[in-house]
């Protein structure tokens, strides 16, 4: 599918238009490796909307920083295994992630609006299957990665060409963590009512097992925590892209 991209002016971070539409978010009952605060599965309508084609790199993230030399730099900045230019920036906590999301214009996507890009209309464990071996093609896991991040876009993407949805890092979203989807917004708004302290994170890791790689797996993390394995990409809804100038009308 040939998508249409915008680019940011700072650090030339790349999004893709991701036409909006109706999915049902959550895993079925019986899918394998579920676990029971991804259900019940609901109906959700999310807008036309921009997602970052891939993770923000520690060369994106540099640039951020060095016209903020009041941001804390990453916990694992000076880590040889995780601070090459293209490999996604870890340890950053989910405060240090919006700032650089204001910094470009964009903010951290809605966990609805994630889990509708990173499906790009599947319904399998993966956006492209089911199988392990399903994974491999797309994503860094425990059976692949060798214990560390990797360049991001060395795998295959997903249909609305986005990568490393799966594997690699786990991404922080903006809501807030539920341990169930009753009530959640059939809307692709976000998700803040409620007392939780802890943020989602989606997607997957290196380290983990494929099991929590799946486009459904969610799972709860302290805000304030830096963590070698959590990174981040950025969204903008379609509107907001084309009022700044960021994306033609």
């Amino acid at each position: 599918m040939d998508m249409e991209t915008i680019k940011t002016k700072k650090s030339g971070y790349e999004l893709v238009k991701i036409p909006g539409g109706t999915f049902m978010m959550g895993s079925p009952k019986n899918e394998k490796g579920r676990v029971h605060y991804e259900g019940p599965r609901h109906k959700v309508t999310v807008p036309d909307f921009y997602m970052g084609k891939y993770l923000v790199t520690n060369k994106q993230y540099g640039l951020f920083l060095e016209e903020h030399p009041d941001v804390r730099k990453p916990y694992f900045w000076d880590n040889s295994d995780f601070n090459r230019p293209d490999q996604p920036v870890v340890g950053v906590r989910k405060m240090e992630a919006g700032l650089f999301g204001e910094w470009e214009g964009l903010w951290l996507p809605p966990e609805s609006q994630w889990e509708y890009a990173c499906r790009a209309g599947s319904a399998t464990r993966y956006y492209n299957g089911n199988t392990d071996e399903d994974l491999d093609r797309i994503g860094w896991y425990k059976n692949n990665s060798g214990g560390v991040t990797h360049p991001v876009g060395q795998k295959e993407p997903n249909v609305f060409g986005l990568f490393d949805m799966l594997g690699n890092a786990f991404e922080w979203v903006i809501d807030l963590f539920h341990d169930h989807y009753h009530g959640a917004p059939d809307d692709g708004m976000p998700w803040f009512e409620g007392f939780s302290i802890f943020g989602v994170i989606r997607g997957g890791a290196f380290f983990v097992e494929s099991q929590f790689c799946r486009s459904a797996f969610r799972s709860e993390c302290r805000p304030d925590l830096p963590i070698d394995h959590i990174g981040f990409r950025l969204a903008v809804p379609a509107w907001f892209a084309e009022e700044s100038g960021l994306a033609k009308a």
